[in-house]
């Protein structure tokens, strides 16, 4: 079973949030190996969401910690944050092989 992790972030500038969008690409392989699906989209000027989906909620759990240590060091940018987890019950990607 294939769960999803939904995450809002809110930061003060917006530069901030593209400073946090260039750590992610550099980080994103080694902390969140397992993530099956990742999409990172701007709501706003100062906000973002992150969809990821992993294989099982062991494998999400896994990257907990390298999560909380990357949100550590965004800290005094990082307005506010926090995400969502459940089990993927549909998906659709039409240009999926």
């Amino acid at each position: 079973m294939s769960i999803a992790r939904v995450t809002m972030l809110e930061f003060f500038t917006e530069e901030d949030l593209v400073n946090c969008e260039e750590s992610y690409l550099k980080i994103r392989e080694e902390a969140f190996p397992s993530a099956e699906l990742i999409v990172n989209l701007r709501t706003g000027p100062t906000s973002a969401m992150s969809l990821a989906v992993y294989p099982s909620f062991e494998s999400a759990a896994g990257n907990l910690e390298a999560r909380q240590k990357w949100h550590e060091s965004l800290k005094s940018t990082l307005k506010e944050t926090f995400y969502y987890e459940g089990e993927v019950t549909f998906i659709h990607n039409k240009n999926a092989n």
